[in-house]
């Protein structure tokens, strides 16, 4: 369990930090980044990131973003920077950004090396599980300056997600199946943060055993493990098409009672505080089929 520490202690211990003339952070994939003062421009290349700027007070200092960077609104403000397919690297030049955030898994290593190939500062970041949260709010904070702001937000996640695990992950087992796509149907095993999530709201993904982070499965293996709950993502068109491709398959437990059950876009798909959110719907549904 993440612990929750005195506000005075966290600041104290990040403000000392900035004694030394130079500060090196170290970001998700083992590089140094080294900085003489705190950042004043930035360019995010997640929606995530973005958000988790937000999150500390920073976003006024972003200066381009991904074009899914919507959330809050005042980032859809922001100049776009790049797409899921490409980078627009004469944009960032012209930007002259003091750092680059990137997402690990989600940028990937080619585009990290070509920004880092042309001079950029690059800080990667990649949350596997939630108790990765607080040091990417402590670096965010340390970074931009926002240690204060760090501070809180780490709290408050902590303290959140505290109160979710004392509320649900004792109560009775109820064996889960999220699906993250439907064609071909796609789930989560044990190392994703969905099924984590899943497991603190008193859950058991049926499929954590696979060796794939996001396997492929078939409908004779979903009838075999036999799910109580079905979830996924999405909005009422994706509740109607959810519930119409599972109607034939009466024999599962979870389509028989009428459990299958949507999650608000993006509150599960993206790293940010907003997962808790999240994680609250989802510890509400596995309640509601108990």
């Amino acid at each position: 369990m993440l612990k929750l520490l005195p506000l005075t202690c966290l600041v104290a211990s990040l403000l000392a930090h900035y004694s030394e003339a130079n500060v090196v952070v170290i970001d998700d994939l083992g590089a140094k980044v080294e900085i003489s003062e705190p950042i004043r421009r930035i360019v995010s290349l997640a929606p995530n990131l973005t958000e988790l700027l937000f999150e500390i007070d920073a976003g006024n200092l972003i200066v381009g973003a991904d074009e899914f960077s919507n959330y809050p609104p005042q980032a859809n403000s922001i100049q776009r920077v790049n797409s899921h397919s490409a980078v627009n690297y004469e944009a960032i030049t012209a930007l002259q950004p003091d750092i680059i955030f990137a997402w690990s898994s989600g940028n990937g290593i080619s585009t990290i090396n070509r920004l880092r190939s042309l001079g950029f500062r690059v800080f990667s970041f990649e949350i596997s599980r939630l108790e990765d949260f607080p040091s990417v709010y402590r670096r965010l904070g340390i970074l931009t300056g926002k240690i204060d702001e760090s501070v809180k937000m780490t709290n408050k996640f902590v303290s959140q997600l505290e109160s979710i695990t004392k509320r649900f992950s004792k109560l009775e087992k109820v064996k889960t199946l999220y699906q993250v796509w439907d064609k071909p149907l796609m789930t989560v095993n044990k190392q994703h943060i969905i099924s984590e999530i899943i497991s603190i709201c008193g859950g058991v993904n049926v499929f954590a055993n696979i060796d794939s982070l996001t396997p492929i499965i078939n409908i004779e293996a979903v009838l075999s493990e036999n799910p109580q709950v079905i979830l996924s993502s999405g909005g009422e068109e994706a509740k109607r098409k959810l519930f119409r491709s599972w109607q034939k398959w009466q024999e599962i437990d979870a389509v028989k009672n009428k459990n299958l059950f949507l999650v608000p876009p993006d509150l599960l798909a993206r790293q940010t505080s907003r997962i808790l959110s999240g994680a609250e719907y989802l510890c509400q549904f596995l309640e509601q089929s108990r």
